[in-house]
């Protein structure tokens, strides 16, 4: 009897071989070597929805009168991609960076003129210390680090590390995209 996991995601270079050890966790008899053996899956790059099936068939051409028993989930997700250029990527990256930057800075600006922001921190500083016209950095400056480690904290960047909302919102977009796939990928009875 082999016992068979398959994981949820799996990542390989374009031609590199895939076996049932890197799509499954396996559990069976010393006699039976299932781990090694090839799986017939698409070579080039992309995201495929490898179907327990698949494994199935390997372990059975090889050894066909055992019986195989799936736990768990029927498709891994095979991620295939090729090797990046370490400049591009870091280029690619500060763009990215460069222009995510610009836009939060803009949507923080606008938004502090259409609610007037100036005003409500002069007031504010009125209502706190008596005083008349605030320095500008007085208010300013606390305001922008309470913003940032805001931020932080909510990310979970500084801190204890833990799970964050960012985390759990990756996590989830990635279980949708494996069900779909798999979904469209399914066998269907017609």
């Amino acid at each position: 009897m082999i016992y068979l996991r398959m994981r949820e995601t799996v990542e390989r270079g374009p031609h590199e071989d895939v076996r049932v050890r890197d799509l499954c966790d396996v559990l069976c008899d010393a006699r039976v070597e299932v781990q090694d053996l090839p799986v017939s899956v698409p070579e080039g790059n992309g995201v495929y929805c490898v179907q327990a099936m698949q494994v199935v068939r390997a372990i059975a051409a090889r050894y066909p009168g055992e019986q195989v028993s799936l736990l768990g989930p029927a498709t891994a997700l095979l991620t295939r991609k090729r090797e990046g250029r370490p400049r591009l990527l870091f280029l690619r990256a500060a763009l990215a960076f460069l222009v995510l930057l610009a836009g939060s800075a803009l949507a923080i600006m606008w938004f502090h003129a259409d609610v007037n922001m100036y005003d409500a921190q002069r007031e504010m500083y009125r209502a706190v210390t008596g005083g008349e016209e605030p320095a500008a950095l007085a208010v300013a400056l606390p305001y922008a680090l309470g913003v940032g480690l805001g931020v932080a904290f909510y990310y979970a960047l500084i801190g204890r590390k833990t799970i964050s909302p960012l985390d759990i919102k990756l996590s989830n977009y990635k279980r949708a995209v494996m069900n779909e796939r798999a979904a469209r990928e399914a066998p269907r009875d017609d």
